[in-house]
C-alpha cells in the first residue's frame, strides 16, 4: 500500500503526532491519551496499522503491546532501542558492548536475537532525575 492510497483526517492527525515527536515512541494508548487526535480507539489501531503496513511508522513489539514510530529511515534494523516508561522517547543504541551481548547470545545460546525488533524498558536519564527529584 502506498502512501498516497490512504489519505484521511485520521491518517493525518496521526502522522503529524508523530512528526512533532520525531524520534519517540509510541503505543495507541498513548496517542489516545494525548488528546490530540479526534479518532476512536478502534480508528486509532486500525490507522496505525495501516500505516505500518504502507511504511510510514515502524512498530515494535514486546509480545504484548506494540509501540509507533516514524519510519525515516532502515537504521533501527541495525541495532536495540532504550524507551522511555516516561516520555516515550526511543533511544537508538548503537554500540560495541550491545554487540558483544548480541554476539554472546549467538555463540553461547545458539539464538539470534532480531535486533530491529529488541526494545528495552526503562527511565531515560531526565525523567529518572524527575523521579529522584520528587
Amino acid at each position: 500500500m502506498s502512501d498516497n492510497s490512504y489519505k484521511t483526517k485520521q491518517r493525518d492527525e496521526i502522522v503529524d503526532f508523530f512528526t512533532k515527536r520525531r524520534g519517540k515512541c509510541f503505543s495507541a494508548k498513548d496517542i489516545i491519551k494525548s488528546g490530540e487526535i479526534t479518532s476512536g480507539e478502534a480508528t486509532v489501531y486500525r490507522t496505525l496499522s495501516k500505516l505500518t503496513e504502507s511504511g510510514i511508522l515502524k512498530r515494535f513489539t514486546d509480545g504484548n503491546s506494540s509501540c509507533y514510530q516514524l519510519a525515516d529511515s532502515n537504521e533501527c534494523a541495525s541495532h536495540f532501542h532504550l524507551r522511555c516508561d516516561k516520555c516515550g522517547r526511543l533511544i537508538h543504541l548503537d554500540c560495541d558492548f550491545i554487540n558483544e551481548v548480541q554476539n554472546h547470545i549467538k555463540a553461547k545460546h545458539d539464538f539470534f536475537v532480531d535486533i530491529g525488533k529488541t526494545v528495552f524498558y526503562g527511565l531515560c536519564g531526565e525523567c529518572a532525575k524527575g523521579e529522584s527529584n520528587a
